[in-house]
């Protein structure tokens, strides 16, 4: 007989294997977000960050027009989203080898980069979700109108985007579990993403090198993706070049944090550097 295995209940091994994987994660998402919800760091990054990034945008524009507005809101979404990617789902990893806890992830029955990417999905959901709830709030007391003209396709975009977050999360997680400087590397990628991603600085003002950094950062590709989806005319081929990268940093992270656990496992130690 060919075919996939079948187990007692009649579901198919790979399918079981697949649901268990995704549940997985989801629980891994939930104990996230409760262990995240409190700390300064998101709430700072999510609450304060874009209304005084909005304040500073808006007030004095003289441009105050639902497509202006739109650009702005979609420009402060995206750079709080990366801020709170690079400075809560990246330093997952670091607080669960400081707690003592990765270690026994990584000896575990279950794959601990579904743990991993479980978390970083928790930190980018409760991030994106507070950070919208601010924008909006933020947005109707300044009376600043905005164009939802494709909501559909927003929501995929922010679909999109909670899916690069993790893998970006899980990519540079891996990188501070291996340097000492992971707090460093975090603060040196902030703002220069933000400013080469296209939220603040058009990317078509960029010269030539700029621009091909630019080219591989799926944020640039999202904000030109929500934007025109918001004021009418999605542009797909920029949803799909963020999907690409997402793919390519989520690849990026299992290959990192397989390697961590190979030495881990080999060394019994989690000391790389």
């Amino acid at each position: 007989m060919t075919g996939t295995a079948l187990r007692p209940d009649g579901l198919p091994t790979r399918t079981q294997g697949l649901w268990r994987g995704l549940e997985v994660m989801l629980i891994c998402a939930r104990i996230q977000m409760a262990e995240v919800r409190s700390a300064w760091i998101i709430i700072a990054v999510t609450v304060f960050q874009p209304i005084v990034f909005l304040l500073v945008t808006l007030l004095p524009a003289a441009d105050r027009s639902a497509a202006a507005g739109t650009r702005v809101a979609v420009g402060v979404a995206l750079s709080v989203s990366w801020s709170a990617t690079a400075w809560g789902a990246a330093s997952v990893l670091r607080r669960e080898r400081a707690m003592g806890t990765l270690a026994r992830a990584l000896a575990g029955l279950v794959d601990a980069r579904l743990i991993a990417l479980g978390k970083g999905l928790g930190s980018a959901l409760l991030s994106n979700v507070w950070a919208l709830a601010t924008l909006a709030v933020t947005l109707i007391a300044l009376r600043q109108p905005v164009s939802f003209a494709h909501p559909g396709a927003l929501v995929l975009g922010y679909v999109v985007l909670i899916a690069s977050g993790s893998a970006i999360g899980l990519l540079i997680g891996s990188v501070f579990v291996v340097t000492r400087y992971g707090a460093q590397v975090s603060a040196f990628l902030t703002f220069p993403i933000i400013l080469l991603g296209g939220m603040l600085i058009p990317p078509e003002l960029f010269p030539p090198p700029l621009n091909w950094v630019s080219a591989v950062i799926s944020l640039r590709w999202l904000q030109e993706f929500l934007v025109t989806s918001a004021l009418g005319a999605p542009n797909y081929t920029a949803l799909a070049m963020a999907a690409l990268l997402t793919v390519g940093y989520a690849l990026g992270g299992i290959w990192l944090f397989g390697r961590i656990a190979h030495k881990a496992r080999r060394d019994g130690s989690l000391d790389l550097y």
